[in-house]
């Protein structure tokens, strides 16, 4: 029997349709089709509805809305809460630039799901910004931001790290710095902070070009230090080298008030390369094996530092690339690692203290979807306010999505890429039907999809049912979330409790 042959006509005999004149018919592999449109509400997004469900229970973008520092009072404005919506749905299916939004504005269903009429444009956000100042903006979008802290685990690691967004043409606070992708290019030089094995982004610190990793670190980290929730569960701030500098750990060193400890990375300067030298040999711990890693320990007092600090000195000796001048098997060589931290020797061993900071890889691939999943270098126009008014927003989206595929997970307490994620729980074909009072969501997907996407809608129902945001607030909504989704601890070290 040919493919054609098995399709079930939709027509009794004697009333097959008539042909509009719009209709196309092609001769394809498995027979004649005739090409036709519908009015029928068809979305590519079926995923939303679970998301629509979850962004209602938590309510942080209407509240966000409510609190806009600017008035609209033009009848033809956009509500506020509408153009939020459409922007974090550009972000969330991966747009890149403010005029990704056109590939949501034809979707009926898309803005039926969302409660919104249409899908705005993409000089919605750029309008709404219009009337606010940088501080106005800054101030409004803090408050979001601050509701999500209550998610955090009991104790958590602050992972510290810059990102060069290049800018192309007159943008405002765009300056010429280290830009490794685009040399001579202008670029924003913004500083996040990311809450370790949360993939939460806790703050964003907006900063031109010219500036370097730890610019602007101090008002940034007092600035997130105010914040209860963070003053009771942040232990340990880590970066890389371009943190490990005097004015930062100082500022972790100051007595009469606690303070999270830091553990950070050191460049490979003269004076540390002379300090790693004068390491007696018997200090050394591990045999000199090719492939495996030395470690060692020592105090060092470094130019510019006002007192000594405990150093971890990690040398792996490995094969060198060859040059065409060499033999064909080098020589090796040594790959060291240099640590600086205030751990005490009874909270962490030498050893734990480079494995500690090995973790702080994942963080990495936070950075690598943001900027190449999130469009969080994208998103750009000539004022400064509506590019990191974006840049927030976006940050926003990553956070809310992040617990929403961690209670969705289909290993609950693991969040997956947003590639994987988006697949597994956006981008599901269906169709939305409404009749009279009831509107149904039909998604296109095989049975056996459909029962393991049943437990994942289940473990939301669940939450959604445990929780009544009418009786608690956002923060005991978040704290309840966090216990249902929190995954055992990966950390090898056992710290005391912050005082």
């Amino acid at each position: 029997m040919s493919p054609s042959a098995s399709l079930v006509s939709l027509h009794l005999a004697g009333e097959e349709q008539i042909p509009s004149p719009d209709d196309l018919t092609l001769d394809t592999l498995p027979g004649k089709f005739t090409l036709t449109r519908t009015d029928a509400a068809l979305t590519a997004y079926g995923g939303l509805v679970a998301w629509s469900a979850f962004l209602k229970h938590l309510g942080i973008i209407e509240r966000c809305a409510e609190r806009c520092p600017v008035l609209r009072t033009s009848p033809n404005a956009a509500p506020v809460r509408k153009v939020l919506h459409s922007f974090a749905l550009s972000a969330l299916v991966e747009g890149k630039r403010f005029c990704h939004v056109r590939w949501l504005t034809d979707d009926p269903a898309l803005a039926t799901v969302m409660n919104m009429d249409r899908v705005r444009g993409e000089a919605a956000l750029p309008r709404l910004a219009k009337g606010m100042t940088v501080e106005q903006m800054r101030d409004w979008m803090q408050q979001p931001q601050t509701e999500l802290y209550a998610a955090l685990p009991e104790r958590f690691i602050a992972d510290w790290d810059s990102t060069v967004n290049t800018r192309y043409g007159h943008q405002e606070d765009a300056a010429l710095g280290y830009n490794p992708h685009k040399r001579g290019r202008k670029s924003h030089h913004p500083l996040i902070c990311v809450a370790a094995r949360t993939r939460l982004c806790l703050h964003l610190e907006g900063r031109p070009g010219d500036t370097v990793s730890a610019t602007d670190w101090q008002p940034a980290m007092e600035k997130l230090w105010s914040h209860p929730p963070i003053r009771e569960r942040l232990w340990l701030n880590r970066g890389d080298t371009g943190f490990g500098q005097e004015a930062v750990m100082a500022w972790h060193e100051q007595a009469g008030e606690p303070r999270p400890q830091y553990l950070f990375k050191l460049r490979l300067t003269s004076n540390v390369r002379r300090a790693i030298a004068k390491v007696p040999w018997p200090l050394w711990e591990g045999a000199p094996t090719l492939g495996c890693q030395q470690l060692a320990e020592t105090t060092v007092k470094l130019h510019g530092w006002r007192r000594e600090r405990r150093v971890v000195i990690v040398r792996t000796l490995k094969p060198a690339n060859p040059t065409p001048q060499d033999e064909f098997w080098a020589n090796p060589e040594d790959e060291v690692a240099v640590y600086v931290t205030n751990l005490e020797k009874d909270e962490a061993r030498p050893e734990q203290i480079a494995l500690l900071y090995a973790k702080r890889a994942d963080t990495e691939n936070v950075f690598d979807e943001l900027k190449n999943q999130w469009g969080f270098r994208g998103n750009c126009r000539q004022r400064a306010v509506v590019t990191e008014l974006a840049a927030r927003l976006v940050l926003l989206t990553y956070n809310l999505w992040s617990l929403f595929t961690r209670l969705m997970g289909r290993t609950p307490g693991h969040p997956s890429a947003a590639v994987k994620a988006r697949r597994d729980f956006l981008f599901l074909a269906a169709q939305v039907v409404e009749s009279g009072r009831q509107r149904v969501v039909k998604l296109a997907v095989k049975a056996e999809w459909w029962q393991e996407l049943k437990a994942c809608y289940e473990r939301l129902r669940t939450w959604l049912v445990l929780t009544a945001p009418q009786l608690e607030a956002t923060g005991q909504l978040l704290r309840r979330l966090a216990r249902q989704t929190t995954a055992p601890s990966e950390e090898s070290l056992s710290q005391p409790a912050p005082s």
